[in-house]
């Protein structure tokens, strides 16, 4: 796997944890 997609999938999941954490903090 090259290092570009490794920044890629990283930032990938990094927005999807701070989506998923917004959605708590909303929902709550």
């Amino acid at each position: 796997m090259s290092d570009a997609t490794k920044v890629v999938l990283g930032t990938i999941g990094v927005a999807a944890l701070a989506s998923l954490a917004l959605i708590a903090v909303l929902a709550v």
